[in-house]
């Protein structure tokens, strides 16, 4: 029997069903609501500002007006007893209060001519009828026989008060009036107050039953949005499973490409620098970049130790934290499986071991997958790089053939970068050492200057004041001796010592030379003498000068032996003036005359006589000076040591040179 087709049925829509044709259905409650919500926000507004605005009138108009107009015809009624009392007694005191009685009505009817203006009504007709019948009661009782000093029998006061004033009586009504009228105006605002707060709740259940319907109507509406969302889900992973192909083949591409860019990159990168610091931050910074959300080297240390090296982290604020805590840090006890890494020397994923999570960065909860990455150069392992993926990715095997790659490159120039910099060790150990000593000297020395500041300015004799004297002037020479170290650490970066020019009679500095040694040449039996006859004044720096002085006396005392003469004498010669310092001690073998200008340099000898600092800083300063220094000697007879410097005023090209000169090396000391 053939089958039946069956029909399809024509699908029963429902007005409610959210469509393309039905929008209204969407539209029309929401704005219901909408405007439900608003009035009902609105509404209270409107008949509260309203309500205060007649409450306000109340009380800052009506109430105020009400009150004066009662005041008034209290006045007005006690004016009566006033006149009555003056009538009958004669006391001019009844008559002042009459008069003050009047007055207040007065100052009653100017507040109530202003309040009765902004009530409207005809408050302000009453108090128009009630000022004038005022007026007129005042005007007869100032102008009729009550106003006279004559005193009336009783009688007569009162017939002709009832039968001539009539006005006072008007007067007493009109204020009643008026009184009555500012009450009514009262009762009028209550009542419009009570009006509005009627409307304003019928209003308001009429919109909360109106926003209570379309809330049921958006409700039912929300059903079939979610009807059609589903629908839209269902299509559009219909969509994401079509394009999945072609995003993986293009992923793959993409894959391909970054293996390339980032090993390049990285190649160039590291091998950017050799400061060795930057380049493991530099490699760390690159895994972190590519790779993983956090990287850390450690380096292997000659006594078996793990120093973390650097670490690296995506998030700047963490990455702070995590090198306060770990950056610097030596660890003995290394997870098994990162000493398996290093002796096999091949890179390697690592589940998220609690033991490698905490060695990592101290958290032995965080689950994350772990890349080692060994550092080996020349057949030795210098170290090894950790890195942890973001939180839900897991390393591939590819991940750690990319990484592998990196590792190699960035081994050869960590290597290269370690040699270059235990080369400068040694330099920079040195260096170190001469800014601690040259810091440490100067707390002793400034003892000594105080005390020999306190001992000048006590009860001491003529003899003591010289040596006093004497510990003053080494104690100042040695302060600016201490700078010799930190002097010939400038010099050996190839600057120029700074120096204050200014003119400098020759005689003078000889002779303080030649105070400051001239103990010390008495106590080791050797003759001093200096000559400066007729020696023009030079422009150089004072101080300068006598370190300079300074450095090769003390030298030709170290090795001038006893019974010896050591001479400093100054002549001119054109725009200079030539110093030499003089010895008759063992003199300087020719081979190393060529070295003794060398920092830290010194000849083979038994014992060490100073740091071989004081003939590099010499030749510093007088270079400084725009001068030159040479040495002459002979073995077994002794040493002459010569240097120029510029005439003052006599050589203007030496002076320029000298400023610019001056000027040079102070702009590079304070860079």
């Amino acid at each position: 029997m053939p089958s039946r087709q069956i029909e399809p049925r024509p699908e029963r829509r429902s007005v409610w069903r959210v469509g393309p044709e039905s929008t209204w259905t969407t539209v029309i409650p929401v704005a219901f609501i909408i405007a439900s919500l608003i009035s009902l926000v609105i509404l209270p507004i409107v008949v509260s500002n309203h309500t205060r605005k007649l409450r306000q009138e109340i009380q800052k108009l009506a109430e105020p007006a009400r009150k004066s107009a009662n005041q008034a015809q209290i006045d007005i009624a006690s004016e009566l007893d006033k006149l009555i009392a003056w009538h009958v007694t004669g006391q001019d005191q009844f008559r002042r209060e009459y008069v003050q009685l009047v007055a207040s009505e007065r100052a009653n009817f100017a507040v109530l001519r202003d309040l009765s203006t902004k009530l409207g009504g005809d408050s302000s007709e009453k108090l128009l009828t009630l000022m004038n019948t005022t007026t007129q009661w005042h005007a007869r009782v100032d102008e009729g026989e009550l106003a006279t000093n004559n005193k009336l029998v009783a009688e007569v006061f009162l017939e002709r008060l009832f039968t001539r004033h009539k006005a006072y009586d008007q007067a007493l009504t009109a204020a009643g009036e008026l009184e009555n009228a500012l009450q009514a105006a009262i009762n009028d605002r209550l009542q419009n107050i009570r009006r509005a707060e009627r409307l304003s709740i019928w209003l308001t259940i009429i919109l909360t039953v109106l926003a209570l319907t379309s809330a049921l109507l958006v409700a039912g509406l929300g059903r079939q949005m979610r009807l059609l969302a589903r629908e839209a889900m269902r299509r559009r992973q219909e969509a994401e499973r079509e394009a999945s192909e072609a995003k993986m083949a293009r992923a793959a591409a993409e894959h391909e490409e970054r293996r390339a860019a980032f090993l390049a990159s990285a190649g160039q990168e590291l091998a950017a620098s050799l400061d060795y610091a930057q380049t493991i931050a530099t490699l760390a910074k690159l895994i972190v970049a590519n790779l993983a959300e956090m990287s850390a080297v450690d380096i292997a240390e000659s006594d078996g130790t793990m120093r973390r090296a650097t670490i690296a982290h995506r998030d700047p604020h963490r990455e702070q934290e995590l090198a306060a805590a770990t950056a610097g840090t030596s660890a003995r006890e290394v997870p098994e499986a990162i000493v398996r890494v290093m002796q096999e020397r091949e890179p390697r994923v690592i589940g998220s071991a609690s033991s490698i999570a905490s060695y990592l960065w101290g958290d032995a909860d965080a689950q994350r997958s772990l890349l080692a990455l060994p550092l080996v150069s020349r057949g030795q392992t210098l170290g090894i790089v950790l890195a942890a993926a973001p939180e839900g990715k897991v390393f591939t095997r590819e991940d750690a053939l990319l990484a592998g790659d990196l590792a190699r490159h960035a081994s050869l120039a960590i290597d290269n970068a370690r040699l270059y910099l235990e080369s400068q060790q040694a330099v920079r150990a040195r260096e170190e050492v001469l800014a601690i000593v040259s810091h440490d000297l100067r707390n002793p020395l400034n003892a000594i200057t105080l005390a020999a500041s306190m001992l000048r300015g006590s009860d001491v004799s003529d003899e003591d004041r010289e040596q006093l004297e004497i510990i003053s002037l080494s104690a100042k020479r040695m302060s600016r001796l201490i700078q010799d170290l930190l002097d010939v650490t400038r010099l050996e970066g190839g600057k120029k010592l700074p120096i204050e020019p200014a003119r400098i009679e020759v005689e003078p500095l000889l002779h303080e030379a030649h105070e400051l040694f001239k103990v010390q040449a008495a106590a080791s039996s050797i003759t001093l003498l200096h000559e400066a006859q007729n020696v023009p004044a030079i422009r150089a720096d004072k101080h300068r000068v006598m370190q300079v002085l300074s450095n090769l006396i003390g030298n030709a005392m170290k090795f001038t032996p006893a019974g010896g003469t050591i001479s400093c004498r100054a002549r001119s010669a054109n725009a200079d003036v030539i110093f030499t310092v003089s010895d008759t001690g063992s003199g300087i073998p020719r081979e190393h005359l060529n070295d003794i200008f060398n920092p830290y340099w010194q000849a083979k000898r038994t014992e060490r006589l100073g740091a071989g600092l004081g003939l590099s800083i010499t030749k510093g300063i007088v270079e400084a000076h725009g001068g030159r220094i040479w040495v002459e000697s002979q073995p077994g007879i002794g040493t002459t040591f010569s240097f120029t410097l510029p005439r003052d005023g006599d050589n203007d090209d030496a002076e320029e040179e000298t400023a610019g000169a001056t000027r040079r090396a102070e702009s590079r000391a304070r860079r």
